[in-house]
């Protein structure tokens, strides 16, 4: 069955019947009640109409999806992660968040939507994650199955705080393995990579992490510059993506010594270099956040908010020595892959443990954002989630699959990479206040071609 084109589904009878609403007086009794981790809460913080705190994964599925099943299976799937079920707790206002999950959901979290072309899918894209799903009912996430000619786009969007990039994908796999006719999707074709999607929000403000007085006294990460249309306010609120088809990732080594990891992030430098001279800026030091996995092994798609941020500092290269540039981000990302560390920064801990209302916390966050951010955050953020199996709906297996997390102001960009079916995939999501459609287009065109200097002089190994 082709969902009718735009129209959205109510939960009707099924996985969901009987369910009480968002705004029901009582709640069912809880599987398990815990308090906000750090990054949990942070990304509470961060979230603001403005500037939406969640996770997306997008999938490229041939021909059409029955919404009843897709609905069905999103329900096998919540099932079987509990921790994706998961609700902010009914409490005082000044009491600490905490969560509940709760023996069934509250609402049916699928909905759908249709298109007919390219410029419709993307105002439906964007207006779907226009918003990050509430937290006060369960689950704290959406599907969106958006119909178009010949293919479905199944869209994920997870509120940070619950979920971040690697537990939206694994969640999103597991729903595939569910649809009817469908088998369990392949284990990933190599080491899970870190997660972008985590920590945009758990250090306030990005970037501000550790090593932040050391980066300090290195010189001022640089701004990208801006470039929006006349007239337009600084303010402009959500987000626009840009969406790369995919692209044959490198294979063997470069000669900097990177991994593909690497290689995106010295791409970024180059790229972010390169724009600003073009703007008349000057690029001075520029610092890419790099989200790290930081889930005990053997858990490696457990559901959540669970990554660390690092960064790595490089100033704007001068001259052609683009091997030394890749050189330089392969020794900042070995470590930081190899050394265990705290999810936040001291001063986002220390946040987190005061025992301040949640509004009051919110708000120190949010004056230190604004006045310490633009001296203090990373330039930009690169996630990459790694190699991942196709995920088959049935008789039919997903073709491209792009992912994207948040990138809130002063920085204004973050790249998330995910490579499937050997080919590299890569969403770049940006702020409105920073970019016009034009000119993010413009800059999306200009790291495809600094991926395409670097690599031409080699391969990049796997992560």
């Amino acid at each position: 069955m082709t969902p009718a084109r735009g129209t959205r589904h109510a939960a009707g009878p099924g996985p969901w019947a009987g369910q009480a609403g968002p705004g029901a007086s009582a709640f069912r009794p809880s599987l398990h009640r815990a308090p906000f981790g750090i990054a949990d809460e942070l990304s509470c913080y961060y979230d603001a109409p403005a500037e939406p705190c969640n996770v997306h994964v997008e999938v490229r599925v041939p021909g059409n999806l029955d919404s009843r099943a897709l609905r069905d299976a999103t329900a096998a799937a919540l099932a079987e992660q509990p921790r994706a079920l998961v609700r902010r707790a009914p409490g005082a206002w000044w009491r600490r968040y905490a969560w509940e999950v709760p023996g069934q959901p509250d609402c049916d979290p699928v909905t759908t939507a249709a298109w007919a072309g390219e410029d419709e899918l993307a105002r439906v894209r964007a207006r779907f994650l226009s918003t990050a799903p509430s937290l006060r009912s369960s689950p704290p996430l959406r599907i969106l199955l958006a119909a178009g000619p010949g293919e479905d786009r199944v869209i994920l969007n997870a509120h940070h705080a619950a979920l971040d990039g690697l537990s939206s994908l694994e969640l999103l796999r597991s729903i595939a393995g569910h649809y009817p006719g469908g088998a369990a999707a392949e284990p990933p074709a190599g080491p899970v990579a870190p997660d972008a999607a985590p920590q945009v929000p758990a250090a306030p403000p990005p970037g501000v992490g550790r090593g932040a007085a050391e980066r300090a006294q290195q010189g001022r990460a640089a701004r990208i510059a801006a470039d929006r249309e006349p007239g337009r306010a600084a303010g402009l609120p959500g987000y626009g993506f840009v969406l790369l088809p995919g692209r044959p990732v490198p294979a063997g080594r470069h000669p900097g010594g990177g991994t593909v990891n690497d290689v995106l992030i010295a791409a970024l430098v180059l790229a972010i270099a390169r724009w600003n001279s073009a703007h008349g800026r000057p690029a001075g030091l520029i610092r890419i956040t790099m989200p790290v996995n930081a889930r005990p092994q053997g858990q490696a798609g457990a559901a959540g908010n669970l990554s660390r941020l690092t960064t790595v500092s490089v100033p704007a290269p001068s001259g052609g020595d683009l091997a030394g540039l890749v050189a330089d981000v392969a020794a900042q990302t070995r470590p930081a892959k190899q050394q265990a560390g705290p999810q936040v920064d001291p001063a986002s801990r220390a946040l987190a443990a005061a025992w301040w209302p949640p509004a009051v916390k919110r708000g120190v966050l949010r004056l230190a954002l604004r006045t310490a951010g633009p001296l203090l955050c990373d330039t930009s953020l690169v996630s990459n989630l790694g190699v991942v199996g196709p995920p088959r709906f049935g008789a039919a297996t997903a073709t491209d699959m792009w992912f994207s997390t948040s990138a809130h102001m002063p920085r204004g960009l973050s790249v998330g990479a995910v490579t499937v079916g050997g080919r590299l995939h890569l969403c770049l999501r940006y702020r409105r206040a920073l970019f016009s459609e034009p000119s993010a287009a413009r800059f999306a065109g200009l790291y495809a071609t600094a991926l395409g200097n670097l690599t031409s002089q080699g391969g990049a190994g796997d992560r």
